[in-house]
This record gives C-alpha cells, structure tokens and sequence, in this order.
C-alpha cells in the first residue's frame, strides 16, 4: 500500500506541475499578445510533464523487426479509424525526417497545440478503454477516472492559447526543440493564425514554406543545429548568441547562393558568347582565304588569256601591235586598283582576326587561372576536411568521455543524496523521539505538580467546610439584626446587583463545566489515539490548573469577605442601636413592616443563592473527578515514557552506529568527489577550448565549401568546354576537306563572298563593342559584390553593437533588480519596526486588560461581603455526592473503553507480528530462490566451461577425423580397383580366360572373379545360414578368426538369462553377441557404424526398462524382476552392471539428498515434489525401511529431457557405499514424454534409495516431479 500511495503522490505532483505549466502559458500568451514559440520555457516543461503521463506505467510492445512502440502508436491504434481525427496522424505520416515512434509521436503533439485539438484528441483516446487498456498497466494515471478528468480540464485551457511551432526543421526523434528557428521576414508579430485544414495537402502546403528555406544548405544547416543542440546547454547567453549568428550564417548563405547562381549563369552566357565568336572566326579566316585563293587563280588566268590574245595579234598581224600596250596597259590598272582593294579588305579582316584571337587568348589565360585556383581550392578543401574529421573524433571522444564522468558523477551525487536523505530521515527520528521523551518527561512533571495542588486543594476544602459551619453560626445571628435594621434596604438593593454578577460569573462556570465536559471527550479519544493523547492531556491539564487557581483564589477570598461581613454586622449593630434611641415608637412600626417585606424578599434571594451553591458544589466533584483521571492518565504517561527511554536508547545506539558509517561514506564520496571535480574542471577547459576551435573550423568549413562549390561548377564548365572545343576541332577538319574539294566551284562567286566578308566585318564590330560592354558590366558585377561584403560586414557590426546593446539593457536590468531588492529589503524593516511597535501596544493594552482585572477582582470581593446566605450552602453538599456517584460511573465506563483499546492495540501487535513472521517467511523464500539461482548460474558456468572443453576435443578430434576421411578415400580407392578386378575376363588365381565351358565364379566375401576350381572353399558366413562359395585367401582370413573361443562359450542361445523373469536381453549381453556376430576384417579396419545399428543398440538399452515401468504396457514391471530376488540371486548380477552404479554412487558428485521414511511416505499426498539434478550429476531419494513387505510406488517425469533411474540397497545408513547392492539396473527413461511409474517391494528391512542419473548429460541440468506411496501387505 505504501508503493501505491507513494506512486499516487507522484502523479497527482506531476498533475499539479502541468497544470501549472499550462497556466503559465495562458498567462504569457495573455501579456505578450504574441503566439507561443519554441524559445518558452513554460513550452518545454509542459512537453516535458505531458510526455512522462504519456509514458508513465506503458506496456513495453515492439515491431515485427524489434524497434520499441511508444505513444504514437497508441494514438494511431485509437485515431487511425476515426473520421475527422486522423488528419493529424495522416500529416505526421507524411513527414520523412521522423524515423522514430517517439518523435512522430511529439511531432503529433506539435501539430495538435497548433490546431488547439490536444485536448479533444486525448479524450477520443481515452474513451477507446480497450486499447487504452492494452496499452496501460493498472497504476496509468490514463486508467483511473479522477485522473483522466483532471488532465483533459487542464489541457482544455490551451485551446485559448495560440502556438507557433514548426512541424519540419527539428531532429525530434532526439529531443524537443529548445528554440525557434527563424528566417527572414518571419518575425513573430507578423504571426498569422493557423487555419484548421482537413486536408493533408494543404497542410504540407503550409509547412513546406519555411522547410523550403532552408533547402540550399542542408549539409551545413544541419550540422550546425546539431552542434548548436549539443553546445546549448551551457548558457542562456552564449545560446542567444550562437542562434543570431547562425541566422545571420543563413541570410549570408542564401545572398551568397544567389549570387553564385547569377555568376554562374553570366559565365555560362560569356562561354557561349566566346564560342560564338571563335566561330565566327573560323568562317571569316575561311573566307578570307577563299577570295585571295580566287584572286590569285584569276590573276593567273588573266595574264595566260592576255599572253594568247597578244601572240594570235603578233602571229595574225602587225598593225594592232601599237594597240596592244594600251589595252595592256588598262588592263595592269584594273589589276592593280583590284589587288589594291583586295589587300585593304584582307588588312582590315586580319586586324579583326587578331583582336579576336587576343580576346579569345585572355579568356582561356583566365580559364586556366580558375582551373588552377580550383585545384588549390581542392586540395586545400581535402586537407581541411580531413582536419575536420580528426578533430570531429576527437570532439567525440572527448564527448563519450564527458558523458561517462556526467553519468559517474550522477550516480554518486543520486547516492550522495540518498546517504543525506537517510541521514536526514534518522534526524528527524531522532529529533521526534527526544521531542517525545521531552514532552513525556513535562507532562509526567506536570501531572505530579496537579497531583500535589489537588491534594492541597482537598485540605484546603476541608478548612473550607469548617469555616462555612462557623460562618452559619453567624449568619444566623445575623438574620435577627437584620429584622431590626432599618437601612439594610440600601444595602440589599447593592446585594442584589452583585448577585446578579455572581449569576454572570455562574453562567461563566457553567461554560467552564461545558470545557470540562469537553475535555472529558478529549480524554475518551486519547485512549482512541495514543499519539494525540499527550497533547490533548497538557491542554486539559492547563485549563484544569487555571480553574483550581481561581477557585483557590474564590475559597481564600470568600472567608476573608465572610469576616469583613462580620465586622460589618457589628457595626450595624451598634448603628441600630443609636438609631434605635432616637427614633420614635410610631416610625419604628411602619418601618418595621417594611422590613417584613423586603426580608421575605431577602429569603427569595437566599434560595437562589442556594441553588449557586449546589451549582459550586457539584464544580467541586467535577474537579475531584478530573483529578482522578489524571492521577490515572499521569500513571499511563509515566510507563510510556519509560518506554520511549528504552527505544530512545536503542535508536541513539542504531543512529550513532549509522552516523558513523555515514560518516565513513561522506569521507570517501568527498574524496571521490574532489577528484572527479579536478577532473570534471580539466575536461570542461578541455572541451571549451575544443569548442572554440570547432566554431573556428565551421566557419572555415562554410568558406571553403562556398569555395569548393564555385571551383567545381568552374571545372565541370570548362570540362565541358574542352570537350566541345574538342568536338569542334574534329567537325572544322572535315569541313576544311570538304573546303579544299569545294574551292574550285567557289571562285566564279569571289566578288559576292567580299560583300559578305564586309557585312561580316560590320557585325564582327558590333560584336566585338557587345562585348566589350558585357566585360564592363562583369567589372561592375564584381564592385557590387565588394560593396555586398562590405555591407555584410557592417550588418555584423551592427548586430555585434546590438548584442552589446543587450548586454547592456541586461546589466542595467540586474541593477535595477539589485536595487528593487534593497528597497524590499527597507521596506520589511519598515515594517518589522511597525510590527514591533504594534506589539509593544499590545502589550500596553494587555497591561491595561490586567489592571482592570485585578480591579474587577477586587470589586467582586467587595461584592461577595455581602454574601450573607452561605449557611444553606451544605443543604447542596447531598445532590454533589449523587453526581459524585455518576462521574465515578462514568469514570468505570472509560476504564472499560481503556481496556478494549489495549485490547485492539493487542490484537494489532500481534498482527504486527504475524507480518514480521511473513517477511521473513519471505526473506527465506527469497535466499533460497537466490540459492537456487546462484546454483544454476554455477551449473551454467560449468556447462560453459565444459562446452569450451568440449570444443577444443573437437578440434583435437578433426584431425583425427580428417585422417580417417583420408583413409576411407584410400579404401574407397582400393574397392574401386577391385571393383574393376571384378569385372575382369579372367581368374585371379589360374590367369584362364572364362568361356561357356569355364564358367565365371564370385568370391561371397570379396566379390572377385574366379573359376570353379580356385573359389571351392565353402564358410558360414550369417549364424543359422548356409553355407557360401570363397577364394581362398578369404577362407584363410575367416578360419584364422574362428579359432578364437566358439560362440556357444561366449554367449550362445543356450546360455541362461540374468533376468530369468525379464523378456529383454541385457545391455551387455547384446553388446557381447554383436561383437562376436560381426567379423573384424584387416581390410575392414575403417567401417562406418550406421544409423540403424546405433538405434538398436538405444532402442535395446531402453527397452528393458520402458517396459518394465509401464504397467499399460502388459510387460513384467521391475517390481516383478527384483520383489522375488533374493541376497544371493542379486549378488549373481554381472559385475559389469553393479560396477557402474558403485561407481556412480561413489566416485559420481551428488547434487541432493532428500532422506524419507515409511511415515512420511504415507504422508505423502496427492501432490508431486520436485528433486534439482544439476548436469553431470546425480541424486538421491534414501527410504528407510524398518519392517519387511511394504511396498514402495514410484511415479515421475523430468524436464527439460530424459533421465536414468536406478534402485540400490543396503541393510543401513551406516553401511560403506561398496556394499550396496543394485536391485534395478541404471535404465535411461523418456520421462520428459510420459510420467515414469515402478513398484519394489521391500523384502528386508534397510535402506533403499532411488537414485536420478544425470551424468551422462554435461551441459543440461534437470528437475524431476516425483510422488511416493506405500502399499502395505494384504495379510
């Protein structure tokens, strides 16, 4: 009961502590007017608490491969078939960077805050009792309903609670999210509410926004969440820090992204362009070379054409010839302006083609520049990451290392604190007990202080009784003065009022009766409740104190008011008589009636004051009462203080004891914890100084990797490039070919290609000025990214500034704090200065308060002077003796309470005792099971242990087994050539070939070729069969063999049973007939023993006692082979078989020894016991048998397999072991199929003992379930 309520308590705290974080919550979201975040901490403990209700008492289930389910299953298996509901699981589902049950399971409850459904969710669940049963043990907080009820109404609150949580972006399969991640333009003002979509596209639509902005640096990002995750925990600041540097990291990334892309993009067109050119320049050159080709063939044709026409004029006539010079003349200009022309546009093509080629020669100079600075940038990138790697093992290790003396450092601060808490539970043990014997010893002073007041009060009652006789004595005088005075009217009206203020102060005495009363109840629930006794005690001993002083103080007072009444009388005495001499006969008449009149009045008072004396009367026996029961309560005190010193005594004896030992403890866990702190110091240095390097490695890492990424896209371009330069060397040559086939055709059109290599100049230039302005733009591209960094630069000097400007406000916050404290701090003692001026008020009034007491004192005993009546008092003393009687009644009727409570304490002490006796009942359970436990580990470690012997046999024994593989290969080599000698043409003895005449003969034994002369010899080859044909070298073999002793000798048909009554042969006998009855051949040496053989070799051993055990099976039973064997039949046993039982009885180790005799076999019962062999070992069950014939049964089976028996006597205990004698052979059962049942009868009186054989099994160990009974002889 106590684990329960203990485990109770710790729910019910865990409630209470969510409840708190979900009021947190609501009061954040209500004073920031924002959506929570993952940076609330009120978030985290919420996630945190909810998350251990969730697991708290769950059933431990795993996947079909082995992974642990958690609470996300069981929301799948109550919401996956719930319309409306499983929108949630579907969106989980579809996030891929959950792999684990846990963190779906918190990205569901991610998504169900967001949605404002937590609440509805869970109840759905909790509805669903069947599977939340399955799910949950008993002790669930889910599986009770004033739990359930609380948890939903707490989680209702956060439906008015807005959250703003990320689904993606967080490595929830480890942890929760400690912060928000937040991007640019994502500020938390801007908030917009979730909207409650039904579809899971549309929420993935939603949260694919802020994944996708963190989608180009997935292999930084990450590793530097990671980091930041492990490095978090340092400190609040240095977590602020690194989050707005890693933002500012992205913001960095993501500009340098882009303008990676658009340089990439602007190098790509500038390639393109070049390309475009280069070609351009190849047509041109082609060009160009085409029309000077043309020219030249043209001018070359000319010249011939002119050369003929001029011959064919000179040879036709000579009259042209003066007109011949001039047209040659014409034609030299026409050639020369042509050469001319031609020459200026080949310049100008040629001036065009040079300041191609030197652009084209500057872009490749570059190209190669970056090809270099790529090369760099890779192998310093490998030398970096390779750096990188080391020091990420060794930040590992450092880690692992970090984590072990954490964990260490856990464990011994867990039993640091468990040794305080001890110490403190014996503490307070302590403090309690010398509180209590503190208390018993002042409330035994006390009772011994009221017992003496109360016997000082008794004699001062008995003076009081005396003094009121005489006080009646003079009243009475006084009642005759009183009829003769005149001015006592005056007086009497005075008397009245002031026993009008006794009455008050009566009624005041009744409420004090009332108390008493009440704390005669107190005193009926002390009996009840031992421990609140004392207290209740010393209160009804205080009041009890209080009202004897005040009717002390009454009985002192009220003798005194009696005498100054006297003196009173006497003076109105004498004042009568004064007054009586001056007054007239005739005054004293009417006066004298008068006074009849107010004495009758006198007399009514007097009977009421009569009754105020009964009143105080029955006070007195009250008080007497009390004092009785506190005498008695005084007297139970005393002997349970007595008590508490003795167990005092004994726990300062336990606790000096245990202080000691705590004291030896805190001096070794101060030790270990001085030097785990040195060491916990150097590797918090360690891992500082690591720390830093890291930050400084990662922030390399980004830039080379920026640099890695840029140098790579370069290399794969200009790969490219080459690779298509090279395509385009191959296409030019071959079209160069085709060109020079081709030249012929194209000269007739020299004049219309000039107009195109014009047009072709005129769009090279404009070509050339395009580019010219693309290589400016580039320059200026490369300004703007200078500009870029330095504004990157000046924005980190910006947010330094602003941090430092947090640091600030931080401090100036702290200060602030540390003076509102200090001004807290004067107002308490402003207020403790208040505090004690109010109290010296108090006490001034309190003084005041005590003044006007003593004067109401003092004027109530001026009052009770005249009290004139006080001789009827004792008329009251009778009716105080009957309430005497009826306190004493009652004073009997709690005594008898009493005792019926010490009766009840009585029976609970004993039941006290009876579950000490179960616990130790339990202990002994307990160690025995330990025992038990402790010897299978042993016998487990043997079996290793014999395994691993057994093991290295097999080594040993493989070779010797590969030996023999090797000869059996030999033989099998040897048969296969007489296999081929069988079929041979001819005789193996003779060499004659076989004709039909000669016929061929095989050997019986050998199964070679033979002719009728050389296979003549006849054996026996079977026992009982006929006689086979044999060569003669197997004849000889087979009767070197039969000269050995004849098999009737050894064992023959005729040879008589050891078991005449047994219908089986015996394991040895079978063993002997199957050596003799299979021949050993030199040339069989390496036979294989077969399955079958070695089956019926089993089957023959078992069959003798299988048979004889089962009385089902119809077969004599081993009571019939051994109830009739006498001393001498069983010394006639072979030696073989009692040999082996001697030596198991007395070289074999036992395992246990259960002795029994005939009584308790009777006793036996119903019910099998069990009996433990470990392996290679046996035991035992010894009956001792004091009388002849008595029948001994037996039943049993054995798990987890079989198991021997045998049953062996001797005439006593004390006999040596060599004298045993076996009855029933050591047989191997199948007990572990079928329960074992045999008789014995006891012919002779001594003992016979059962014995279990497990040495034959070297690893198993075994139990046997066995049953006894006795049959006693019909007579």
């Amino acid at each position: 009961m106590a684990s329960v309520t203990v485990g109770e308590n710790q729910l019910q705290r865990i409630i209470r502590d969510l409840h708190d974080a979900v009021a947190e919550l609501g009061k954040e979201h209500m004073e920031n007017g924002e959506p929570i975040t993952d940076d609330s901490a009120n978030l985290h403990k919420f996630c945190y608490k909810l998350e251990y209700l969730l697991q708290y008492d769950q059933k431990e289930k795993a996947t079909f491969l082995g992974s642990r389910k958690d609470y996300w299953d069981y929301f799948c298996d109550c919401l996956a078939k719930m319309k409306g509901t499983n929108d949630g699981i579907r969106f989980v589902k579809s996030i891929s960077e959950l792999k684990t049950s846990l963190g779906k399971g918190r990205a569901f409850i991610r998504y169900c805050l967001v949605h404002q459904r937590l609440a509805d969710t869970l109840q759905q669940c909790l509805m669903n009792q069947r599977v939340t049963c399955d799910w949950y043990y008993a002790r669930s907080p889910f599986l009770k309903s004033y739990f359930n009820v609380d948890i939903i109404n707490h989680l209702y609150e956060l439906n008015e609670v807005q959250f703003d949580v990320a689904s993606r972006g967080y490595d929830l399969d480890s942890e929760w999210p400690t912060f928000a991640r937040r991007t640019l333009g994502s500020a938390t003002h801007m908030w917009r509410p979730p909207s409650r979509c039904s579809s899971v596209n549309s929420l993935v639509s939603n949260y694919s926004q802020p994944a996708e902005e963190f989608l180009p640096c997935p292999d930084f990002g990450s590793n530097l969440l990671s980091d930041l995750g492990e490095l978090g925990e340092i400190s609040c600041s240095g977590v602020d820090e690194l989050r707005a540097e890693l933002d500012r990291s992205e913001l960095q990334q993501q500009n340098l992204l882009k303008e990676v892309h658009r340089l990439t993009d602007e190098a790509a067109e500038l390639r393109r362009e070049v390309r475009d050119l280069q070609g351009k320049l190849l047509v041109a050159e082609n060009v160009n070379q085409k029309p000077h080709n043309e020219r030249d063939q043209l001018f070359d044709s000319s010249q011939k054409q002119e050369a003929e026409q001029a011959n064919g004029e000179l040879t036709g006539s000579l009259q042209p010839m003066t007109k011949e010079p001039v047209a040659l003349k014409e034609n030299e200009e026409r050639l020369a302006e042509l050469q001319a022309g031609l020459e200026k546009e080949r310049t100008a093509t040629l001036r065009q083609t040079n300041e191609l080629q030197a652009a084209v020669n500057h872009l490749e100079e570059a190209l190669r520049l970056k090809e270099q600075e790529a090369r760099s940038l890779q192998i310093q990138l490998q030398d970096m990451q390779k750096s990188i790697e080391e020091e990420k093992n060794q930040v590992e290790e450092m880690k692992k290392r970090e984590q072990e003396g954490h964990e260490e450092l856990h464990q011994r601060n867990s039993q640091i604190l468990s040794l305080q808490e001890q110490l403190k539970l014996k503490e307070t043990e302590l403090s309690f007990g010398n509180l209590k014997i503190q208390q018993l010893e002042n409330q035994s002073q006390r009772l011994s202080e009221h017992n003496q007041s109360m016997e000082n009060q008794g004699k001062k009652l008995e003076e009081y009784k005396t003094q009121c006789s005489s006080l009646m004595e003079i009243n009475a005088k006084l009642l005759h003065t009183i009829k003769r005075a005149e001015e006592s009217s005056k007086e009497l009206a005075e008397s009245k009022a002031a026993l009008e203020r006794e009455l008050t102060i009566l009624k005041a005495s009744e409420t004090f009766h009332a108390r008493l009363d009440s704390a005669g109840l107190i005193a009926e629930e002390q009996e009840k409740k031992p421990l609140e006794e004392n207290q209740h005690l010393e209160e009804s001993i205080q009041k009890l104190q209080v009202a004897v002083k005040e009717k002390h103080g009454e009985l002192y007072v009220r003798p005194s008011s009696m005498d100054t009444e006297t003196g009173a009388d006497r003076h109105l005495k004498a004042d009568l008589d004064k007054e009586r001499a001056n007054k007239n006969e005739d005054l004293y008449a009417s006066q004298l009636d008068l006074n009849m009149k107010e004495v009758s009045r006198l007399q009514g008072e007097v009977m009421d004051l009569q009754a105020l004396l009964q009143v105080s009367a029955e006070e007195r026996l009250k008080i007497q009462a009390m004092q009785e029961v506190t005498e008695a309560s005084r007297e139970d005190l005393h002997s349970q203080s007595e008590q508490l010193k003795a167990q005092v005594e004994e726990l300062n004896q336990q606790h000096v004891a245990e202080l000691l030992q705590c004291r030896e403890r805190e001096e070794a866990i101060a030790k270990e914890r001085d030097s785990e702190a040195h060491a916990r110091a150097d590797i918090q240095a360690q891992v500082a100084s690591i720390q830093k390097e890291l930050d400084m490695l990662k922030r390399q890492h980004s830039s080379v990797a920026l640099q890695n990424a840029e140098a790579r896209e370069a290399l794969h371009t200009a790969n490219i490039e080459m690779a298509e330069l090279g395509i385009q060397v191959c296409l030019l040559t071959r079209h160069n070919e085709e060109l020079v086939a081709k030249l012929q055709e194209l000269e007739k059109k020299a004049q219309k290609e000039v107009q195109a290599l014009n047009d072709c100049a005129e769009s090279l230039s404009k070509d050339n000025t395009r580019l010219l302005e693309e290589l400016y733009q580039v320059e200026e591209l490369h300004k703007a990214m200078k500009e870029l960094q330095q504004r990157l630069e000046e924005a980190q000097e910006e947010a330094r500034t602003l941090r430092k400007c947090n640091q600030r406000e931080i401090n100036a916050l702290r200060v602030q704090l540390a003076e509102q404290a200090t001004h807290h701090g004067d107002k308490e003692k402003v207020l403790n200065e208040d505090l004690l001026g109010a109290q010296s008020q108090m006490e001034a009034e309190q003084e005041k308060v005590a003044t006007l007491e003593t004067r109401l004192a003092e004027l109530e005993a001026i009052n009770r002077t005249y009290c004139q009546m006080i001789e009827e008092k004792n008329t009251s003393i009778a009716s105080c003796d009957g309430l005497l009687l009826q306190k004493e009644e009652q004073l009997n009727q709690m005594k008898e309470d009493l005792s019926k409570a010490q009766e009840k304490f009585a029976l609970a002490q004993k039941a006290c005792q009876d579950l000490s006796e179960n616990l130790q009942k339990i202990t002994s359970e307990k160690q025995t099971c330990d025992l038990k436990a402790s010897a299978e580990i042993d016998d487990l470690y043997r079996t290793k242990r014999n395994l691993e012997e057994r093991l290295v046999e097999l080594i040993r024994d493989k070779d010797v087994l590969w030996q023999k593989s090797d000869a059996l290969e030999f033989e099998q080599k040897l048969r296969a050539e007489e296999e081929t000698e069988r079929d041979l043409p001819y005789c193996l003895g003779c060499h004659t070939q076989f004709t039909w005449w000669l016929r061929r003969h095989n050997c019986k034994l050998c199964g070679r070729p033979f002719c009728h002369s050389c296979c003549n010899n006849t054996v026996i080859v079977h026992q009982g069969g006929n006689r086979e044909r044999c060569c003669k070298d197997c004849y000889d073999q087979h009767s070197a063999i039969a000269e050995g002793p004849p098999q009737e000798d050894l064992g023959g048909p005729s040879q008589p049973r050891l078991y005449p009554s047994a219908s089986t042969p015996t394991k040895h006998s079978m063993l002997s007939d199957a050596a003799l009855q299979s021949p050993r051949l030199d040339d069989m040496a390496f036979d294989i023993i077969t399955d079958e053989e070695v089956n019926g070799i089993l089957d023959n051993d078992s069959l003798l006692f299988t048979t004889a055990l089962c009385p089902e099976s119809g077969a004599q039973g081993p009571e019939e082979l051994t109830s009739n064997l006498t001393a001498e039949e069983v010394e006639e046993l072979p030696a073989l078989v009692q040999d082996t039982e001697l030596c198991l009885i007395t070289s074999g180790e036992m395992t246990l020894s259960v002795p029994l005799t005939m009584e308790e076999i009777a006793e036996f019962g119903e019910e099998s016991r069990e009996l433990f062999i470990k392996s290679g070992c046996y035991s035992r069950l010894p009956i001792t048998v004091a009388d002849t014939g008595p029948t001994i049964c037996w039943e049993f089976s054995s798990t987890p397999k079989s198991i021997s028996l045998c049953v062996v006597y001797r005439e006593s205990a004390e006999t040596p072991l060599e004298q045993t004698k076996v009855l029933i052979p050591l047989t191997r059962c199948s007990s572990h199929k079928e329960t074992i049942r045999g008789k014995l009868k006891a012919c002779n009186p001594g003992e016979y003992s059962l014995i279990f054989d497990n040495s034959y099994s070297r690893f198993i160990s075994k139990k046997v379930f066995y049953r006894l009974s006795m049959e006693q002889p019909v007579v």
